[in-house]
């Protein structure tokens, strides 16, 4: 599963070269192509004896959970801290229009430096708080 993963990871980039198709494969290829392996994970976690299929489809769906949460932590962490900027005033603003973005250089300061967020990324990250209650 891993090596179809680099070949279908390396085709859609190659894909997306082509100008005439790239919002067609962007917005539908990619995402298809993505959710394959996801479902073969699955398929074939499934694959036995009843008792052994419970057993095997909990740890399939444990590894896909675990690899999405991973898949959204780590991009988010990075842009978070690539993106922080020194914090003014009072309540704490981003100085995204100032000349020196991040004075503050070295080991992480959450009381001097961060990012701003939009109402859209507020808005989802509570349906996936909410989405986490059973």
């Amino acid at each position: 599963l891993y090596h179809a993963s680099n070949l279908i990871s390396e085709g859609s980039d190659l894909l997306m070269l082509v100008p005439s198709l790239a919002g067609f494969v962007g917005g539908t290829v990619l995402p298809l192509l993505g959710a394959i392996p996801d479902g073969a994970i699955l398929f074939f976690s499934g694959i036995g004896d009843i008792k052994t299929a419970q057993d095997t489809l909990a740890v399939g769906v444990g590894a896909l959970a675990g690899s999405t949460i991973m898949l959204l932590t780590i991009p988010w962490s990075l842009s978070v801290i690539a993106g922080r900027v020194d914090l003014i005033g009072s309540p704490p603003k981003p100085n995204y229009h100032g000349r020196i973005k991040l004075s503050t250089k070295g080991p992480i300061i959450c009381e001097k430096s961060g990012v701003g967020i939009s109402a859209q990324s507020r808005h989802g990250a509570i349906i996936m708080m909410i989405t986490t209650i059973p």
